[in-house]
């Protein structure tokens, strides 16, 4: 077996195996590869070399190391006031700091007195909310039908469908929560597709959560 037979089979085998890999920076690295390989495959063959496929495998290189740099970037380690370490790595760990930095400049912190009422039931919502500290009262017609704690959001069925509140929402204890305006914030998520399915996850599993313990 020839060398150009051997860079072949590696080349092709590394493509292959690029669907199996689910790691981005890994993809980009076993994509590299991939691309050197056929390089080497279509310059060493037996008759002469194939620059066409050769000239595109590089720019298929280039194109990779510069999203590696990007991912390195993105993933370097952050300085984080403490109550966004917090919620970074108890509820945003799939972004990457870079990426929570870009959702918290966005938000404002808020602090809610007991009693206060913070969305009423068929209103529009203004407000995306995340609890951080504290307990907020869910009721639909006046019946109570929930109770969201530390870590849950606010809002998010409006969020999500962009109709009026769902239920009426009022703090139990003294609540400090991360708030973000809803037209920013979908602003930010369209110009950012990552950012917008992670957020969309998040909010997803909350409301899958009510449905499956019957509350919302």
């Amino acid at each position: 077996m020839n060398i150009a037979t051997v860079a072949g089979h590696l080349a092709f085998g590394l493509i292959a195996s690029s669907f199996l890999v689910k790691d981005i920076l890994w993809l980009r690295m076993v994509s590299i590869l991939a691309s050197a390989f056929s390089v080497l495959y279509n310059w060493v063959i037996p008759v002469e070399p194939m620059w066409l496929p050769i000239g595109w495998n590089f720019v298929f290189i280039v194109l990779n190391l510069y999203h590696i740099a990007v991912i390195i970037y993105e993933k370097r380690p952050i300085k984080m006031a403490p109550k966004d370490k917090e919620l970074y790595e108890t509820l945003f760990k799939d972004l990457s700091p870079v990426e929570y930095l870009k959702i918290s400049k966005v938000a404002r912190w808020e602090k809610y007195k007991s009693g206060e009422r913070i969305i009423r039931q068929g209103t529009p919502v203004l407000d995306l909310i995340l609890i951080y500290n504290g307990t907020v009262d869910v009721a639909v017609d006046g019946k109570g039908v929930a109770q969201l704690k530390d870590g849950q959001f606010v809002g998010e069925m409006s969020f999500l469908t962009e109709k009026p509140a769902t239920a009426t929402c009022i703090v139990k204890h003294d609540t400090e929560c991360l708030v973000w305006k809803q037209p920013e914030f979908k602003d930010l998520l369209k110009r950012n597709p990552s950012l917008y399915y992670t957020i969309q996850g998040l909010l997803s599993n909350q409301l899958v959560s009510y449905s499956s313990k019957g509350e919302k």
